[in-house]
């Protein structure tokens, strides 16, 4: 892509030279061309070395042409992108996860658990997945069907639900889980039983437990409202019109905020106790996004703090590029942790809250980013450690880094 923009842009740009100038770079550079494009001759002829001086001042009067054109600032701008950019150099492969946890990964193929020194181990055919509080089992999602499954692969318990399940995720106390039944949003015991409804008509949207242990849990109603509800008593406590267009919900900083992601927008909403477990919504703030002509493609809200990770990325017409962004708490702006050409996908948090995993799928890369100090690290070949056996290796998603404390 980056290639044709910039061929693109070769074709179109008007170079403000003198006419002469602008003559003698054409004609050594077809000089050039012709001569190497000449029938071989014999004898000393043929083994005459390609003028590469004059072909390179040729060209090189062209480029500087084309950077000082106004056409051309556009790809100056472009290799200013590809110049600056500050990844890594990618390790092979994943020896080890850099500050411990575990991941849980969600490929074609099902979801993989990854455990400290890099070693892997496939769940089973599974479509969504997500960890258990404290890792001790993964709530999995295939068709009808919800299970809860041990990191080792072996199926603890399943049930089956009325129609598709999706975004099953654990109470952080691991006594429930919520998942997505078609419209419907339902609670079931972590054991497997007791399963009830809890919401009739939702958003498309994960569900989000309250940090704090309690039986609170935030979700979008279908009527585009943020809603808390007690998941034991059904007792709503809280509402307020929700992002348009929302598409991620996230509850952290120990409770105290409400992340709310969309395409195009970020938004954190304050969380204020009212009295032991009633929570009431505070005033939501929009947190700045660079530029126009972007879009969200990943954001998260630290396990313990009001910080804010979100991926940007920005679409010109000479090419994209992707931005990662700190957000920190109470800051007016964001701070740039890495540009790199091209689109990244999915930001997650450490369990520590001191790195993040940012997915590279263009460069087939997961990117470990601090957050504070230490050296960023960059791990290459991430879709075939995945995709063991295939022809086509599909690029994997991060679902979690377990365990938040």
């Amino acid at each position: 892509m980056r290639d044709e923009a910039l061929k693109q842009a070769l074709r179109e740009a008007a170079i403000p030279v003198a006419p002469e100038a602008e003559e003698r770079g054409r004609q050594v550079v077809e000089a050039a061309y012709a001569e190497r494009a000449a029938p071989a001759r014999s004898g000393a002829e043929n083994r005459r070395p390609l003028p590469r001086l004059a072909l390179a001042l040729g060209i090189a009067t062209l480029v500087t042409a084309l950077l000082l054109s106004p056409a051309g600032a556009a790809v100056r701008d472009w290799v200013g992108e590809v110049v600056e950019s500050s990844a890594p150099k990618p390790e092979p492969e994943l020896a080890r996860i850099p500050g411990g946890g575990r991941l849980l990964v969600q490929s074609a193929a099902g979801p993989w658990v990854v455990q400290p020194d890099g070693s892997r181990r496939l769940l089973g055919d599974y479509e969504e997945a997500s960890w258990s509080p404290r890792g001790l089992f993964v709530a999995a999602a295939e068709g009808r069907t919800l299970s809860a499954v041990e990191p080792g692969g072996t199926p603890h318990w399943s049930l089956t639900s009325g129609a598709r399940v999706r975004t099953p995720r654990w109470a952080p106390a691991g006594e429930r889980i919520a998942y997505r039944s078609a419209e419907e949003l339902r609670i079931v015991a972590g054991d497997g039983t007791d399963d009830r409804l809890l919401a009739g008509s939702t958003a498309p949207v994960a569900p989000a437990w309250s940090p704090s242990g309690d039986a609170n849990l935030a979700y979008v109603s279908g009527g585009g409202k943020l809603q808390i509800v007690n998941s034991e008593s059904r007792e709503r406590l809280a509402a307020a019109p929700a992002l348009p267009g929302v598409s991620r919900l996230e509850w952290g900083a120990n409770g105290s905020a409400i992340l709310e992601a969309s395409p195009r927008a970020l938004r954190l909403r304050e969380v204020r106790a009212r009295k032991v477990a009633l929570p009431d919504l505070g005033t939501a703030r929009t947190l700045p996004l660079p530029g126009s002509g972007i879009s969200l493609t990943g954001a998260a809200l630290a396990p313990e703090r009001q910080a804010v990770a979100a991926v940007v990325t920005h679409w010109r017409d000479h090419g994209t590029s992707s931005e990662v962004l700190l957000f920190p708490p109470g800051a007016e702006k964001p701070r740039s942790l890495l540009t790199v050409p091209g689109s990244l996908g999915e930001v997650a948090w450490a369990p520590d809250g001191r790195r993040l995993l940012v997915a590279w799928p263009g460069a087939n890369q997961w990117l470990f980013l601090p957050v504070g100090r230490g050296k960023p690290r960059a791990v290459a070949n991430i879709s075939t450690a995945f995709s063991p056996g295939e022809r086509v290796a599909s690029f994997p998603r991060v679902e979690g880094w377990c365990c938040v404390r």
